[in-house]
């Protein structure tokens, strides 16, 4: 299969997928001096503007629902993924319904709390608190933006030059990245089996099984460069951890 149309098959089968979280920033920079008898200038220290909750929540969910969709990626650049063509409706389905749900409703709550959150703060600061770094309450909300951009590079043919080198660029390190976790989930899950020095046996913990046996049943569809040579180690893995029970071989000798 010449390289043209392999990237062509290739383009039909990935999306470019990028998310960007903005929020609030609560941290300044402060001309606080450092107890030390060091030089002043090798020390930057920070105040946090507001002690909130609310805040905290909304920043675990940007990064648990992120999280929440590797499994369904491929690697690529940094603030850039490949998501499988087939795995495009699962992830909006997530990514939509945090964008028009669950983080309005969030936000929503912090501008609820941020008055007396700004209170609290003019009281707790004392002399170091500057009103001048505190939105008005109108303005907090549009600190806050969530987005995200999945991109095709089935493109006219003006176009396909750039899209060629994008995705034989990426076409190069699929398989690779692939292999590489696969190999990082093995060993952690054949180390967690072995003994210490000691002889005793390790600790063995579920997450080593589910996190290997969630990266299988994903496979067929993250292997868009359809590496047969890759596909068939991952079908013998794959046999061998389907049904595996972690406690029956926490409890089993034998079965480590």
């Amino acid at each position: 299969m010449s390289d043209e149309k392999s990237m062509g098959n290739l383009a039909e089968r990935i999306l470019f997928l990028s998310v960007d979280c903005k929020r609030f920033g609560n941290l300044r920079t402060t001309k606080l001096e450092v107890k030390t008898d060091a030089d002043q200038a090798r020390y930057h220290t920070t105040k946090q503007l507001l002690n909130s909750p609310e805040l905290n929540q909304i920043l675990i969910r940007d990064n648990e629902v992120k999280r929440s969709i590797q499994k369904y990626l491929l690697p690529y650049k940094v603030g850039v993924a490949i998501l499988p063509t087939a795995s495009a409706p699962t992830v909006k389905e997530v990514l939509d319904a945090y964008e028009k749900i669950e983080r309005p409703a969030l936000v929503k709550q912090f501008v609820a709390a941020y008055p007396a959150q700004v209170q609290d703060a003019q009281a707790q600061l004392k002399g170091d608190y500057n009103p001048t770094q505190y939105l008005p309450v109108t303005e907090v909300a549009k600190e806050f933006d969530f987005s995200w951009l999945l991109v095709s590079l089935d493109l006219p043919g003006d176009l396909k030059e750039k899209a060629y080198a994008q995705v034989m660029e990426a076409a190069a390190g699929i398989s690779d990245a692939l292999a590489t976790g696969a190999h990082a989930l093995v060993s952690k899950l054949a180390d967690s089996l072995s003994a210490n020095d000691d002889g005793k046996a390790k600790k063995i913990c579920d997450v080593h099984f589910t996190k290997l046996q969630e990266f299988l049943a994903g496979f067929d569809i993250r292997n868009v460069c359809n590496s047969a040579e890759l596909k068939a180690e991952m079908d013998v893995l794959k046999g061998i951890m389907n049904g595996v029970d972690p406690e029956l071989v926490r409890n089993n000798d034998g079965m480590r």
